[in-house]
């Protein structure tokens, strides 16, 4: 018997919370029992080996979808998802893929925002752009004094609520979740590079022109502003090996 089929068809001594059945699929994904666009083993074979539930299982592998890791094919089964650019391999399989993940965000992201900022610049209220401001003027004060970047966030929800168009913002604030979830739990250098005095700097800057040109109604120079804001973190994110 293959390594890789003894690892997933041994059997186990005690039942599994779900996230252990997620680190030990994850695992496997480590050790190369399961390359990308490689099938899993099927559900009845997995759950009969390791002694625990369809329930706890088909969350586990929820979990790994969620993060981009797992595709799944009615009537095939579950795959680990295949690599879309070879160039963005790092020796890491799971990092490699969630970096992938995490660029696919980026991409959604990117269309949903630079929408809202077209809409922010022509539907803008003056009440509305004062109350962004003032989240703007404080969290410039907590980023000077702390040099984190912490909360930055809210003021692209505030872009988002300029818009005028609710389920704009709903989508963005789902985005901008799922961008962090992977940032805290996978990609953290790329949070402790936003701590940096330059990263502070830029943000600041940045949101600056960006509330000017919502004022000014000027949608593509806050666009290219709010471009650039993006590139820098994916340079980052792709710098990581």
């Amino acid at each position: 018997m293959l390594p890789g089929e003894q690892f997933f068809y041994s059997s186990i001594t005690r039942p599994l919370l779900y996230q252990e059945v997620v680190n030990k699929l994850l695992e496997a994904v480590s050790k190369g029992y399961v390359e990308p666009g490689e099938k899993f083993p099927p559900e009845r074979e997995i759950v009969d080996r390791w002694k625990i539930s369809r329930n706890v299982l088909r969350e586990a592998f929820h979990i790994l979808r969620e993060r981009g890791l797992v595709i799944s094919i009615q009537g095939k089964g579950r795959f680990l998802r295949a690599l879309p650019d070879k160039e963005m391999w790092s020796g890491d399989t799971i990092k490699t893929l969630e970096r992938s993940s995490l660029r696919e965000i980026y991409d959604v992201r990117r269309i949903l925002e630079l929408r809202a900022l077209e809409l922010a610049s022509q539907r803008a209220t003056g009440e509305g752009v004062k109350r962004v401001e003032t989240i703007y003027r404080r969290l410039s004060k907590r980023f000077q004094k702390t040099r984190q970047t912490r909360g930055e966030f809210e003021l692209h929800i505030g872009y988002a609520r300029l818009s005028g168009n609710f389920f704009l913002e709903e989508m963005i604030s789902l985005t901008l979740k799922k961008i962090l979830e992977f940032m805290s739990s996978t990609f953290h250098e790329v949070l402790q590079w936003h701590a940096s005095e330059q990263a502070v700097e830029n943000m600041i800057r940045d949101h600056g022109l960006i509330l000017q040109y919502i004022q000014a109604g000027k949608s593509k120079e806050a666009q290219a502003v709010m471009n650039e804001h993006f590139k820098r973190t994916l340079d980052r994110l792709d710098g990581l090996r």
